[in-house]
Protein backbone atom coordinates (compact mmCIF):
# COMPACT_ATOMS: atom_id res chain seq x y z
CA UNK A 1 0.00 0.00 0.00
CA UNK A 2 1.40 3.07 -0.85
CA UNK A 3 1.95 5.41 2.02
CA UNK A 4 3.90 9.00 2.20
CA UNK A 5 4.98 10.80 5.83
CA UNK A 6 4.49 14.61 6.32
CA UNK A 7 8.48 14.62 5.45
CA UNK A 8 8.44 12.78 2.49
CA UNK A 9 5.66 14.36 1.14
CA UNK A 10 6.98 18.08 1.71
CA UNK A 11 10.33 16.94 0.16
CA UNK A 12 8.23 15.62 -2.73
CA UNK A 13 6.44 18.26 -3.81
CA UNK A 14 8.37 21.63 -2.57
CA UNK A 15 10.30 21.47 -5.95
CA UNK A 16 7.18 20.86 -7.99
CA UNK A 17 4.21 22.82 -6.81
CA UNK A 18 2.39 22.36 -9.91
CA UNK A 19 2.00 18.75 -9.29
CA UNK A 20 0.96 19.45 -6.23
CA UNK A 21 -1.75 21.07 -7.43
CA UNK A 22 -2.32 19.04 -10.77
CA UNK A 23 -3.20 15.33 -8.65
CA UNK A 24 -4.86 17.79 -5.68
CA UNK A 25 -7.61 18.57 -8.91
CA UNK A 26 -7.37 14.98 -9.97
CA UNK A 27 -8.34 14.03 -6.61
CA UNK A 28 -10.95 15.86 -5.80
CA UNK A 29 -12.18 15.52 -9.47
CA UNK A 30 -12.11 11.45 -7.96
CA UNK A 31 -13.48 11.81 -5.07
CA UNK A 32 -16.91 13.88 -6.44
CA UNK A 33 -16.94 12.23 -10.00
CA UNK A 34 -19.88 9.63 -8.52
CA UNK A 35 -21.35 11.87 -5.92
CA UNK A 36 -21.29 15.84 -7.33
CA UNK A 37 -21.91 17.17 -10.59
CA UNK A 38 -21.07 20.59 -9.90
CA UNK A 39 -18.16 19.98 -8.15
CA UNK A 40 -16.99 17.80 -10.87
CA UNK A 41 -17.04 19.38 -13.20
CA UNK A 42 -15.17 22.24 -11.72
CA UNK A 43 -12.48 20.25 -10.19
CA UNK A 44 -12.00 18.07 -13.69
CA UNK A 45 -11.34 21.61 -15.68
CA UNK A 46 -8.95 22.31 -12.72
CA UNK A 47 -6.82 19.17 -13.43
CA UNK A 48 -7.24 19.87 -17.64
CA UNK A 49 -6.07 22.82 -17.61
CA UNK A 50 -3.06 22.66 -14.77
CA UNK A 51 -2.34 19.00 -16.26
CA UNK A 52 -2.23 20.47 -20.26
CA UNK A 53 0.07 23.42 -19.14
CA UNK A 54 2.76 21.15 -17.54
CA UNK A 55 2.69 18.98 -19.87
CA UNK A 56 3.14 22.01 -22.49
CA UNK A 57 6.04 22.90 -20.41
CA UNK A 58 8.13 19.47 -20.60
CA UNK A 59 9.56 17.50 -23.72
CA UNK A 60 6.84 16.50 -26.08
CA UNK A 61 6.49 12.78 -25.81
CA UNK A 62 7.20 10.65 -28.86
CA UNK A 63 3.35 10.30 -31.05
CA UNK A 64 2.51 6.55 -31.03
CA UNK A 65 -0.32 3.88 -31.59
CA UNK A 66 -2.48 5.32 -28.70
CA UNK A 67 -2.26 8.91 -29.24
CA UNK A 68 -3.58 8.22 -33.02
CA UNK A 69 -6.63 6.13 -31.15
CA UNK A 70 -7.13 8.62 -28.97
CA UNK A 71 -7.61 11.49 -31.70
CA UNK A 72 -9.39 9.05 -33.85
CA UNK A 73 -12.29 8.78 -31.26
CA UNK A 74 -12.05 12.85 -30.90
CA UNK A 75 -12.35 13.23 -34.95
CA UNK A 76 -15.21 11.15 -35.27
CA UNK A 77 -17.20 12.69 -33.25
CA UNK A 78 -16.43 16.16 -34.63
CA UNK A 79 -17.23 14.82 -38.23
CA UNK A 80 -20.65 13.56 -37.11
CA UNK A 81 -21.61 16.91 -35.00
CA UNK A 82 -19.60 19.06 -38.02
CA UNK A 83 -22.14 17.10 -40.51
CA UNK A 84 -24.99 15.63 -39.04
CA UNK A 85 -27.71 13.54 -40.63
CA UNK A 86 -30.44 15.00 -38.12
CA UNK A 87 -29.66 18.36 -36.80
CA UNK A 88 -31.31 18.40 -33.70
CA UNK A 89 -28.25 20.64 -31.88
CA UNK A 90 -27.34 18.36 -29.70
CA UNK A 91 -24.65 16.81 -31.74
CA UNK A 92 -22.22 19.62 -30.95
CA UNK A 93 -23.03 18.51 -27.03
CA UNK A 94 -22.54 15.08 -27.84
CA UNK A 95 -18.92 16.04 -29.46
CA UNK A 96 -18.19 18.60 -26.32
CA UNK A 97 -18.74 15.36 -24.57
CA UNK A 98 -16.20 12.95 -26.13
CA UNK A 99 -13.90 15.66 -26.39
CA UNK A 100 -14.02 15.93 -22.46
CA UNK A 101 -13.19 12.15 -21.54
CA UNK A 102 -10.21 11.38 -24.20
CA UNK A 103 -8.98 14.27 -23.40
CA UNK A 104 -8.93 13.70 -19.50
CA UNK A 105 -7.67 9.88 -20.49
CA UNK A 106 -5.12 11.06 -22.76
CA UNK A 107 -3.77 13.64 -20.19
CA UNK A 108 -2.98 11.13 -17.77
CA UNK A 109 -1.52 8.59 -20.47
CA UNK A 110 0.91 11.42 -20.89
CA UNK A 111 1.60 12.91 -17.28
CA UNK A 112 4.62 12.00 -15.52
CA UNK A 113 3.25 9.87 -12.21
CA UNK A 114 5.31 8.07 -10.27
CA UNK A 115 4.61 4.42 -9.14
CA UNK A 116 2.98 5.60 -5.67
CA UNK A 117 1.47 8.41 -7.29
CA UNK A 118 -0.33 6.03 -9.52
CA UNK A 119 -1.16 3.19 -6.98
CA UNK A 120 -3.13 6.68 -4.91
CA UNK A 121 -5.05 7.61 -7.17
CA UNK A 122 -5.97 3.50 -8.09
CA UNK A 123 -7.33 2.96 -4.29
CA UNK A 124 -8.51 6.93 -3.56
CA UNK A 125 -10.80 6.45 -6.70
CA UNK A 126 -12.17 3.28 -5.18
CA UNK A 127 -12.74 4.48 -1.80
CA UNK A 128 -14.76 7.63 -2.89
CA UNK A 129 -17.01 4.87 -4.34
CA UNK A 130 -18.24 3.98 -1.26
CA UNK A 131 -20.11 7.74 0.19
CA UNK A 132 -22.43 7.62 -2.71
CA UNK A 133 -23.12 3.64 -2.56
CA UNK A 134 -23.65 3.92 1.20
CA UNK A 135 -26.03 6.73 0.67
CA UNK A 136 -27.70 4.93 -2.45
CA UNK A 137 -28.40 2.36 -0.28
CA UNK A 138 -30.01 4.07 2.55
CA UNK A 139 -32.29 5.58 0.03
CA UNK A 140 -33.25 2.69 -1.95
CA UNK A 141 -33.46 0.55 1.17
CA UNK A 142 -34.07 2.38 4.19
CA UNK A 143 -35.64 5.62 3.37
CA UNK A 144 -37.73 4.26 0.09
CA UNK A 145 -36.50 7.73 -1.69
CA UNK A 146 -35.80 5.79 -4.73
CA UNK A 147 -36.87 2.60 -6.52
CA UNK A 148 -33.00 1.07 -6.83
CA UNK A 149 -29.85 1.71 -5.82
CA UNK A 150 -28.35 5.10 -7.72
CA UNK A 151 -25.09 6.85 -7.73
CA UNK A 152 -25.97 10.53 -7.20
CA UNK A 153 -24.35 11.61 -9.83
CA UNK A 154 -23.92 8.66 -12.12
CA UNK A 155 -27.56 8.70 -11.99
CA UNK A 156 -30.00 5.84 -14.00
CA UNK A 157 -30.11 2.28 -12.19
CA UNK A 158 -27.97 0.68 -15.19
CA UNK A 159 -25.31 3.55 -15.33
CA UNK A 160 -24.99 3.48 -11.90
CA UNK A 161 -24.57 -0.42 -11.90
CA UNK A 162 -22.11 0.21 -14.28
CA UNK A 163 -19.43 2.34 -12.58
CA UNK A 164 -20.58 -0.29 -9.19
CA UNK A 165 -19.00 -2.73 -11.82
CA UNK A 166 -15.76 -1.48 -13.16
CA UNK A 167 -15.23 -0.54 -9.28
CA UNK A 168 -16.02 -3.99 -8.04
CA UNK A 169 -13.20 -5.38 -10.26
CA UNK A 170 -11.15 -2.36 -9.21
CA UNK A 171 -11.23 -3.97 -5.95
CA UNK A 172 -10.31 -7.18 -6.03
CA UNK A 173 -8.07 -6.52 -8.55
CA UNK A 174 -5.97 -4.17 -5.80
CA UNK A 175 -6.58 -7.45 -3.40
CA UNK A 176 -5.42 -10.25 -5.32
CA UNK A 177 -2.21 -8.39 -7.03
CA UNK A 178 -1.05 -7.47 -4.00
CA UNK A 179 -2.49 -10.08 -1.42
CA UNK A 180 1.55 -11.18 -0.98
CA UNK A 181 2.58 -8.07 0.04
CA UNK A 182 -0.41 -6.77 2.30
CA UNK A 183 -0.92 -6.96 6.28
CA UNK A 184 -3.75 -8.87 7.27
CA UNK A 185 -5.85 -6.02 8.57
CA UNK A 186 -5.33 -4.55 4.87
CA UNK A 187 -6.37 -8.00 3.62
CA UNK A 188 -10.06 -8.00 5.47
CA UNK A 189 -10.49 -4.13 4.63
CA UNK A 190 -10.06 -4.52 1.36
CA UNK A 191 -12.35 -8.11 1.19
CA UNK A 192 -14.79 -6.29 2.73
CA UNK A 193 -15.03 -3.34 0.34
CA UNK A 194 -15.10 -5.79 -2.40
CA UNK A 195 -17.93 -7.41 -1.17
CA UNK A 196 -19.61 -4.60 0.07
CA UNK A 197 -18.96 -3.29 -3.81
CA UNK A 198 -19.81 -6.80 -5.34
CA UNK A 199 -23.25 -6.58 -3.49
CA UNK A 200 -23.78 -3.13 -4.49
CA UNK A 201 -23.78 -4.57 -7.79
CA UNK A 202 -26.35 -7.43 -7.37
CA UNK A 203 -28.95 -5.11 -5.32
CA UNK A 204 -29.05 -2.37 -8.08
CA UNK A 205 -31.24 -4.82 -9.88
CA UNK A 206 -29.16 -4.72 -13.46
CA UNK A 207 -29.47 -7.89 -15.16
CA UNK A 208 -26.35 -6.88 -17.52
CA UNK A 209 -24.11 -5.83 -14.88
CA UNK A 210 -25.05 -9.24 -12.58
CA UNK A 211 -23.77 -11.91 -15.52
CA UNK A 212 -20.64 -9.66 -16.40
CA UNK A 213 -19.15 -8.99 -12.78
CA UNK A 214 -19.37 -12.10 -11.89
CA UNK A 215 -18.05 -13.29 -15.61
CA UNK A 216 -15.07 -10.77 -14.27
CA UNK A 217 -15.21 -11.59 -10.92
CA UNK A 218 -14.01 -15.60 -12.19
CA UNK A 219 -11.78 -14.16 -14.43
CA UNK A 220 -10.07 -12.48 -12.24
CA UNK A 221 -9.34 -15.04 -9.61
CA UNK A 222 -8.25 -17.37 -12.93
CA UNK A 223 -5.22 -14.42 -13.96
CA UNK A 224 -4.32 -13.88 -10.74
CA UNK A 225 -0.98 -15.17 -9.00
CA UNK A 226 -3.06 -17.83 -6.60
CA UNK A 227 -2.34 -21.32 -6.58
CA UNK A 228 -4.44 -23.50 -8.27
CA UNK A 229 -5.90 -25.11 -5.01
CA UNK A 230 -6.90 -21.50 -3.48
CA UNK A 231 -8.31 -20.58 -7.03
CA UNK A 232 -10.29 -23.77 -6.68
CA UNK A 233 -11.52 -22.91 -3.70
CA UNK A 234 -12.52 -19.61 -4.21
CA UNK A 235 -14.25 -20.31 -7.03
CA UNK A 236 -15.96 -22.94 -5.85
CA UNK A 237 -17.15 -20.85 -3.18
CA UNK A 238 -18.58 -18.33 -5.45
CA UNK A 239 -20.17 -20.83 -7.65
CA UNK A 240 -22.07 -22.14 -4.49
CA UNK A 241 -22.96 -18.39 -3.85
CA UNK A 242 -23.79 -17.74 -7.37
CA UNK A 243 -26.17 -20.46 -7.69
CA UNK A 244 -28.01 -19.72 -4.29
CA UNK A 245 -28.94 -16.33 -5.81
CA UNK A 246 -30.25 -17.64 -8.87
CA UNK A 247 -31.81 -20.45 -8.04
CA UNK A 248 -32.14 -21.23 -4.42
CA UNK A 249 -33.35 -17.38 -2.93
CA UNK A 250 -33.27 -15.65 -6.55
CA UNK A 251 -32.54 -12.10 -5.74
CA UNK A 252 -34.69 -9.25 -7.10
CA UNK A 253 -32.61 -8.71 -10.30
CA UNK A 254 -33.39 -12.45 -11.07
CA UNK A 255 -37.07 -12.19 -10.09
CA UNK A 256 -37.05 -9.46 -12.18
CA UNK A 257 -35.90 -11.24 -14.99
CA UNK A 258 -38.22 -14.61 -14.82
CA UNK A 259 -41.06 -12.00 -14.50
CA UNK A 260 -39.73 -10.63 -18.13
CA UNK A 261 -39.79 -13.97 -19.28
CA UNK A 262 -43.25 -14.76 -17.93
CA UNK A 263 -44.56 -11.62 -20.00
CA UNK A 264 -42.55 -12.74 -22.96
CA UNK A 265 -40.39 -9.78 -22.63
CA UNK A 266 -36.93 -11.00 -22.13
CA UNK A 267 -35.14 -8.43 -23.57
CA UNK A 268 -37.02 -5.68 -21.80
CA UNK A 269 -38.40 -4.67 -25.10
CA UNK A 270 -34.23 -3.78 -26.36
CA UNK A 271 -34.74 -6.12 -29.64
CA UNK A 272 -37.65 -3.28 -30.17
CA UNK A 273 -35.21 -0.59 -29.40
CA UNK A 274 -32.21 -2.57 -31.61
CA UNK A 275 -34.39 -2.90 -34.21
CA UNK A 276 -35.16 0.68 -34.72
CA UNK A 277 -31.39 1.53 -34.48
CA UNK A 278 -31.00 -0.38 -37.36
CA UNK A 279 -33.36 1.47 -39.43
CA UNK A 280 -31.78 4.67 -38.25
CA UNK A 281 -28.18 3.42 -39.21
CA UNK A 282 -29.61 2.19 -42.68
CA UNK A 283 -31.32 6.40 -43.28
CA UNK A 284 -27.83 7.53 -42.28
CA UNK A 285 -24.60 5.33 -42.31
CA UNK A 286 -21.89 7.19 -42.94
CA UNK A 287 -21.51 9.51 -40.53
CA UNK A 288 -24.53 8.76 -38.22
CA UNK A 289 -27.02 11.20 -37.12
CA UNK A 290 -24.94 13.03 -34.60
CA UNK A 291 -24.54 12.21 -30.83
CA UNK A 292 -27.24 12.77 -28.36
CA UNK A 293 -30.05 13.01 -31.48
CA UNK A 294 -31.85 10.00 -30.89
CA UNK A 295 -34.94 11.90 -29.74
CA UNK A 296 -35.24 13.54 -32.87
CA UNK A 297 -35.96 10.54 -34.67
CA UNK A 298 -39.68 10.21 -35.44
CA UNK A 299 -41.61 6.73 -36.22
CA UNK A 300 -42.57 7.93 -39.62
CA UNK A 301 -38.39 8.02 -40.46
CA UNK A 302 -38.50 4.29 -39.87
CA UNK A 303 -41.47 3.78 -41.45
CA UNK A 304 -39.98 5.13 -44.18
CA UNK A 305 -36.99 2.57 -43.72
CA UNK A 306 -38.69 0.08 -44.04
CA UNK A 307 -41.57 0.72 -46.39
CA UNK A 308 -38.65 1.68 -49.07
CA UNK A 309 -37.12 -1.87 -49.09
CA UNK A 310 -41.06 -2.89 -49.91
CA UNK A 311 -41.77 -4.42 -46.79
CA UNK A 312 -44.66 -3.93 -44.38
CA UNK A 313 -44.09 -1.81 -41.45
CA UNK A 314 -45.23 -3.21 -38.00
CA UNK A 315 -45.25 -0.29 -35.31
CA UNK A 316 -45.27 -2.66 -32.83
CA UNK A 317 -42.13 -3.65 -34.06
CA UNK A 318 -40.18 -1.26 -32.87
CA UNK A 319 -39.54 0.85 -29.69
CA UNK A 320 -38.63 4.66 -30.06
CA UNK A 321 -39.06 6.15 -26.43
CA UNK A 322 -35.56 5.14 -25.10
CA UNK A 323 -33.10 7.66 -24.92
CA UNK A 324 -30.48 5.64 -26.59
CA UNK A 325 -30.37 2.53 -28.44
CA UNK A 326 -29.03 -0.03 -25.42
CA UNK A 327 -26.09 -0.81 -26.85
CA UNK A 328 -22.52 0.93 -26.98
CA UNK A 329 -22.03 -0.59 -30.66
CA UNK A 330 -25.17 0.24 -32.24
CA UNK A 331 -24.84 3.84 -30.24
CA UNK A 332 -21.55 4.70 -32.31
CA UNK A 333 -22.95 3.31 -35.44
CA UNK A 334 -26.00 5.71 -35.02
CA UNK A 335 -24.39 8.65 -33.62
CA UNK A 336 -21.37 8.56 -35.62
CA UNK A 337 -21.90 6.34 -38.55
CA UNK A 338 -19.99 3.29 -39.93
CA UNK A 339 -16.50 5.89 -40.02
CA UNK A 340 -17.27 6.27 -35.74
CA UNK A 341 -18.23 2.10 -35.23
CA UNK A 342 -15.12 1.39 -36.77
CA UNK A 343 -13.21 3.87 -34.65
CA UNK A 344 -15.09 2.68 -31.71
CA UNK A 345 -14.37 -1.26 -32.41
CA UNK A 346 -10.72 -0.52 -33.37
CA UNK A 347 -10.33 1.11 -30.30
CA UNK A 348 -11.90 -1.85 -28.41
CA UNK A 349 -9.67 -4.15 -29.85
CA UNK A 350 -6.37 -2.42 -29.41
CA UNK A 351 -7.58 -2.24 -25.56
CA UNK A 352 -7.81 -5.96 -25.68
CA UNK A 353 -4.55 -6.76 -27.86
CA UNK A 354 -3.01 -4.44 -25.20
CA UNK A 355 -4.12 -5.74 -22.16
CA UNK A 356 -3.20 -9.65 -23.55
CA UNK A 357 0.42 -7.85 -24.14
CA UNK A 358 0.93 -6.55 -20.93
CA UNK A 359 -0.26 -9.81 -19.19
CA UNK A 360 1.96 -12.23 -20.89
CA UNK A 361 4.81 -9.67 -19.90
CA UNK A 362 4.23 -8.31 -16.61
CA UNK A 363 1.81 -11.21 -15.38
CA UNK A 364 4.28 -12.27 -12.08
CA UNK A 365 5.31 -8.54 -11.43
CA UNK A 366 2.49 -7.50 -8.19
CA UNK A 367 3.56 -3.45 -9.25
CA UNK A 368 1.78 -4.39 -13.05
CA UNK A 369 -0.65 -6.09 -12.48
CA UNK A 370 -2.29 -3.97 -10.20
CA UNK A 371 -3.03 -1.22 -13.28
CA UNK A 372 -3.56 -4.42 -15.94
CA UNK A 373 -6.60 -5.91 -14.01
CA UNK A 374 -8.36 -2.65 -12.87
CA UNK A 375 -7.91 -2.06 -17.06
CA UNK A 376 -9.65 -5.25 -17.66
CA UNK A 377 -12.26 -4.80 -15.30
CA UNK A 378 -13.03 -1.47 -16.78
CA UNK A 379 -12.68 -3.47 -20.68
CA UNK A 380 -14.93 -5.86 -19.48
CA UNK A 381 -17.71 -3.85 -18.22
CA UNK A 382 -17.59 -1.46 -21.13
CA UNK A 383 -17.74 -4.32 -23.60
CA UNK A 384 -19.99 -6.79 -21.81
CA UNK A 385 -22.81 -4.94 -20.45
CA UNK A 386 -22.16 -2.92 -23.98
CA UNK A 387 -24.17 -5.46 -25.41
CA UNK A 388 -27.59 -4.85 -23.64
CA UNK A 389 -26.51 -1.05 -22.70
CA UNK A 390 -24.55 2.54 -23.40
CA UNK A 391 -21.70 1.86 -21.05
CA UNK A 392 -19.14 4.51 -22.94
CA UNK A 393 -20.74 7.83 -21.61
CA UNK A 394 -20.22 10.53 -18.79
CA UNK A 395 -18.88 9.00 -15.67
CA UNK A 396 -18.52 5.69 -16.87
CA UNK A 397 -16.46 6.89 -19.94
CA UNK A 398 -14.81 9.08 -17.72
CA UNK A 399 -14.11 5.67 -14.83
CA UNK A 400 -13.11 3.47 -17.84
CA UNK A 401 -11.01 6.17 -19.33
CA UNK A 402 -8.98 6.52 -15.78
CA UNK A 403 -8.10 3.16 -15.57
CA UNK A 404 -7.08 2.49 -19.07
CA UNK A 405 -4.94 5.02 -19.00
CA UNK A 406 -2.96 4.14 -15.37
CA UNK A 407 -2.50 0.80 -17.01
CA UNK A 408 -1.26 2.90 -20.75
CA UNK A 409 0.94 5.01 -18.69
CA UNK A 410 2.33 2.31 -17.00
CA UNK A 411 3.28 0.25 -20.22
CA UNK A 412 5.00 3.83 -21.81
CA UNK A 413 6.85 4.38 -18.77
CA UNK A 414 8.39 1.08 -19.24
CA UNK A 415 8.46 1.56 -22.94
CA UNK A 416 6.23 -1.69 -23.85
CA UNK A 417 3.67 0.42 -25.19
CA UNK A 418 4.43 -1.95 -28.87
CA UNK A 419 1.12 -3.65 -29.94
CA UNK A 420 3.73 -6.37 -32.18
CA UNK A 421 6.72 -7.17 -31.29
Amino acid sequence: MPTLSLASFKKIYSKSKLKFLELSFLSLFLAFLPSFEAPKNIFLAGYLIVALYRQSQTPSLKWGIWDWIFLSLIASSFLSALFPAVPGFNEWKGFRGMLLWVTFGWTIFRSDYDLNEKKYLFIFAILMTIPPLLWGLIESLVLHTKEALQLHSVGHVNHSAIYLCMMAGASLALLLSQLQTLKKQHIFKITLLFILLLSGVIISQSRGAFGIVFLLVFALFLLSRLTTKIKAISLTLLTIFLISIVFIKPVPVIEKQILNQNNHDTLSQRDKVWRAAFEVARLHPLLGIGSGNWNHIKIDQIKSSVESRGETFNPEAFAMQYHHPHNIYLSNLVDRGILGFIIFLNFMLIWLITLINSYKKFNQDPKAILFIMGSFSAWTTIFGIGLVNTTFHHENALLALFFLSLHLNYLRQKNQLKLFS
